[in-house]
């Protein structure tokens, strides 16, 4: 049976709801350089989250809901391509497609981000969605790539300081492992590597979120170097994120929470 809400019933849906998680997916449609499209985060956080649902669905019920491709993405504005939200209006919408997935039956509920913009405004909404009268839930809340860096890492596939970067090395590798027709070879040509240029100035900043006015419009628009990456690496990557978020997926069903008696 399929993971994905959207090829279910409503009748299959309220069935699996009590005891299942639902999974919602934050992405964005913005800039990601020369040589990747619009497309990158909604493509690689969707992937990610049907295949470590599918894999988890060997073990706990688990639902996939679609994909919420607009993310905060003003940052990288004036690209064209970027379709963002403000703060405020992501939240909103994050908050009452979680209440839809609550009003449904589910009483799990994970954000899986894969977008950096909204990193923060999704930690805001589980904190105040678990803490809602009427909402008797558990969630979590976090991106792909925060939940599988220490593997990656461990298994040397990438340094840590490059995930996820910004249409870099990661992106690029994981997009080639998916997707390869999307990847621009032209720009990736045209791609050149930006990461000694800021070299140690992240290091000393490191531990606090800085925010410069303009600075991605400045750019090029990508982060570290692209044209690093090949496919093997992304498939390899891929895999061991996959395990990961199922694993993640299956340990938080397992934490105790809400019952559905509850509801």
């Amino acid at each position: 049976m399929t993971v994905l809400l959207s090829e279910m019933t409503r009748d299959q849906i309220k069935h699996l709801a009590p005891e299942a998680i639902a999974v919602l997916p934050t992405a964005s449609i913005e800039q990601h350089g020369p040589h990747l499209p619009v497309l990158t985060d909604t493509l690689l956080c969707g992937t990610v989250a049907q295949r470590g649902a599918e894999l988890a669905a060997e073990q706990i019920p688990v639902v996939v809901a679609p994909v919420l491709c607009y993310g905060n993405s003003h940052h990288h504005r004036p690209f064209a391509g970027v379709l963002s939200l403000s703060s405020q209006t992501f939240m909103t919408a994050v908050t009452e497609v979680l209440e839809g997935l609550v009003l449904s039956g589910f009483r799990q509920l994970v954000v899986l981000n894969g977008h950096g913009g909204n990193t923060d405004s999704n930690a805001v909404v589980g904190l105040d969605f678990a803490n809602r009268l009427g909402h008797p839930v558990k969630i979590a809340t976090g991106a792909y790539w925060d939940i599988a860096r220490p593997a990656l890492v461990e298994k040397g596939l990438m340094a840590g300081h490059l995930i996820p970067g910004h249409a870099g090395r990661f992106e690029t590798a994981l997009v080639m492992a998916i997707r390869p027709e999307l990847v621009n070879q032209e720009g990736l040509g045209q791609a050149r590597n930006v990461s000694q240029e800021n070299k140690g100035l992240f290091d000393a900043l490191a531990g606090a979120m800085t925010q410069v006015h303009g600075a991605w419009g400045a750019g090029p628009g990508y982060t570290d170097n692209p044209a690093a990456a090949t496919p093997e690496e992304g498939r390899a990557m891929l895999d061991v994120i996959v395990g990961r978020i199922a694993n993640f997926l299956i340990a938080f069903h397992r934490r105790p929470g809400v019952k559905s008696s509850q509801a």
